[in-house]
């Protein structure tokens, strides 16, 4: 699947590529926003459901500068065009851009910043308000990674996509417009509201603080397990989620639960690399080291160009003593991000017990080329050269 780039003259942070896609099979994806109510209704607590927001709704102000910025416009693509430099217009011209800013579409259009998600729920709104054939896309970018502690936390990438028969024109509002895509989904609306709560949830868990006031009583740490399972309820098999808040029971000291969750997420994606990660950082953390390096081994052959799980793999093979198969790892891990100063670092360290002196000072001094400030490369290598008689 091979996206082509289209000029887009007002602003660069508004990518419009297109993909050939076959429809003809392809499910329903769209649901008004009263549909959506109605079925969830059937499987959600009325008092769950009162709290649910549908992120695409919109209100009559809304929908009317929609019917107006299309006014006279015949072709569905000039149309599409006419939504989005109507949502450009709102925010002096250009895209008021804040990744920390999980909005819905009401939210955005009146505070004038969002992140991806949330300039999709409004341009989602806008276009079906007036017939455009809008959908969301669930893209898979170029190895993005969120890394804590062991953990790899996922919260995804999604953007619009206007369908015009057989091809899917995507929309992304985003701050990166050469970012490259691995492959491109279109995804119901249930699991567009489904990223929505994930994305909440990922939030209050690490970024509570840019939230601005939410009162006294609010509780970030009850507020990420609540929004974690928001999206379950909505999208019950949804990797992410489940995923997310196996990472955020792990973090509160459910191990079994954590593994419980992540077990799920496989499941529902047996490709899924993270949730096989985030399995064995948790086996690991309980003693089960086979089993742990088996789910990195599984998480490493599912990407190829993970780093981390390769470095993973070295953590443990060195604290296992293996000291050969660890090198390998973390050399795996080096040659895929130059950038990892810690598995630079083990790489010394792994040629240290291997009685290599030579080949372990080498690479704590690219440690410190990659890395000014790692202290135990500093430390070691100090010690080595004062021992040594060498300069640093």
């Amino acid at each position: 699947m091979k996206a082509n780039r289209f000029p887009f003259s007002l602003v660069a942070s508004v990518v419009l590529l297109g993909l050939a896609v076959g429809c003809g099979s392809i499910k329903r994806a769209q649901y008004t926003p009263e549909e959506v109510i109605a079925n969830l209704r059937t499987r959600i607590p009325d008092e769950d459901l009162r709290k649910l927001v549908v992120p695409y709704d919109i209100n009559d102000e809304i929908r009317q500068l929609a019917i107006e910025s299309v006014d006279g416009i015949r072709t569905d693509h000039d149309r599409t065009r006419a939504i989005v430099h109507a949502i450009i217009g709102r925010t002096g011209m250009s895209i008021s851009y804040d990744w920390l800013s999980n909005k819905t579409a009401q939210q955005v259009f009146y505070e004038g910043k969002g992140n991806c998600l949330a300039y999709t729920n409004l341009f989602i709104g806008m276009a079906r308000e007036v017939g455009i054939d809008a959908v969301y896309v669930d893209v898979t970018t170029i190895e993005t990674i969120s890394k804590e502690a062991e953990v790899i936390v996922n919260n995804g990438h999604i953007t619009a996509g206007v369908r015009y028969g057989p091809d899917l024109r995507m929309i992304d509002f985003t701050r990166t417009p050469e970012r490259e895509y691995m492959g491109a989904k279109v995804i119901d609306d249930f699991e567009a509201i489904a990223n929505y709560y994930n994305n909440q949830g990922f939030l209050y868990g690490y970024y509570a603080e840019t939230a601005g006031d939410l009162g006294d009583n609010f509780d970030p740490k009850a507020a990420e397990l609540e929004m974690y399972e928001m999206a379950l309820d909505v999208y019950p098999n949804f990797y992410r989620a489940l995923n997310n808040l196996g990472v955020a029971l792990r973090r509160r000291g459910f191990v079994d639960k954590a593994i419980e969750k992540y077990h799920l997420a496989l499941q529902a994606d047996p490709k899924f690399a993270e949730a096989r990660s985030n399995l064995g950082a948790a086996y690991y953390s309980i003693g089960r080291v086979d089993d742990a390096i088996r789910e990195f081994e599984l998480a490493a052959k599912a990407t190829g160009s993970n780093a981390y799980y390769y470095h993973h793999l070295g953590v443990i093979q060195f604290q296992q003593g293996n000291y050969k198969e660890a090198l390998v790892h973390f050399k795996k891990a080096v040659s895929r991000d130059g950038k990892l100063a810690d598995a630079r670092y083990y790489v010394g360290e792994s040629y240290m017990k291997l009685g290599n002196r030579k080949k372990a000072i080498e690479a704590y001094r690219k440690t410190l080329k990659t890395d000014p400030n790692h202290l135990s490369a500093r430390a070691k290598l100090d010690r080595l050269v004062v021992s040594g008689n060498e300069s640093p």
